[in-house]
């Protein structure tokens, strides 16, 4: 009995003992493995960080140089290349003080902030229509509306000069941000986050008592706020990056935007200022780096999820 006791105890223990070691041993083999893998995955992500962060920190510093210290560290590469050594700020006095690139700046604020404004109820609302209310031909109309995002913009430069001159907008703000307030691709963005809500919320505010305009404020906007964050960086950088329409519309000097305004700042038929255009391009940059920066944690996710069924 004794003996049949110790072997039971012996089998007992012996996973025990021998588990722990096993996993151990299993760890040790594999921990060489993970850590390089990890090793070249680390390698891989920061030559890509150092691929596109790269030309952006060049833009930057080739900013604060004159015309003959790009030209000089340019050729051979070097760290003075990515590098000032003599900082000047001649480019940016000259920008917002020769050219009046602050007031560009501004202006496209202003259209940017409009467009999203407006671009936001509009599609909001629109995108609350076409996933909450059954109508006939509801699907048909969304095709329709998505068909016109596939036109070209050059396409549309036309049309739309005319319509703003018979509305007698022409070289206004507003004949900048009112033509594209109806985005297609918003109303798609936020048509996937509204179908993701489940009609169970909405039926249940109904029992409570809650009418459409109820539900879209508040059961299904709460729900879908991330994806309205994307929706609203989208539209501000599509604003914000705008040239040929602004070219168009406007033709004044008070009213350029800072896309245009950096464009002019080249003299045609003499040699470019290439300092001049960097820190223009670097001032345009900046802000929608800013902004990047502090909504990333919203803006990556929802468009994921907007993406993605």
């Amino acid at each position: 009995m004794t003996q049949l006791a110790s072997q039971q105890n012996d089998t007992a223990s012996g996973p025990e003992t021998t588990a722990p070691e096993g996993r151990l041993g299993r760890l040790k083999e594999r921990g060489p493995g993970r850590l390089w893998q990890r090793v070249w995955t680390s390698l891989v992500v920061l030559a890509i960080l150092i691929a596109f962060l790269l030309p952006y920190e060049w833009m930057f510093a080739s900013g604060l140089k004159t015309q003959s210290g790009i030209f000089a560290d340019i050729s051979p590469l070097s760290w003075k290349t990515f590098i000032p050594v003599e900082v000047t700020f001649e480019n940016i006095i000259e920008l917002f003080v020769g050219r009046g690139v602050g007031r560009a700046l501004l202006n496209s604020f202003l259209v940017a902030a409009f467009q999203v404004i407006c671009s936001l109820v509009l599609c909001t609302l629109a995108a609350y229509a076409l996933t909450r209310i059954a109508f006939k031909g509801r699907n048909v109309v969304f095709a329709i509306i998505l068909a016109t995002f596939m036109l070209p913009a050059e396409a549309l430069v036309v049309p739309l000069y005319q319509l703003i001159s018979a509305m007698s907008l022409q070289d206004t703000l507003l004949a900048v941000g009112v033509p594209w307030i109806a985005s297609a691709f918003g109303l798609f963005l936020l048509r996937q986050s509204f179908e993701a809500v489940p009609l169970e919320m909405d039926e249940a505010a109904k029992l409570d008592g809650a009418g459409h305009f109820r539900i879209f404020w508040s059961v299904i906007l709460p729900v879908v706020r991330v994806d309205i964050v994307t929706f609203v960086l989208m539209i501000f950088l599509f604003s914000w990056n705008g040239f040929l329409w602004p070219l168009v519309a406007i033709q004044s000097t008070e009213n350029t935007l800072v896309q245009v305004a950096v464009a002019q700042s080249v003299s045609p038929g003499a040699l470019p200022n290439w300092g001049l255009t960097f820190a223009g391009a670097s001032v345009a940059t900046i802000p929608l780096v800013i902004l990047f920066i502090f909504l990333q944690r919203l803006f990556i996710p929802g468009l994921a999820r907007t993406g993605l069924k």
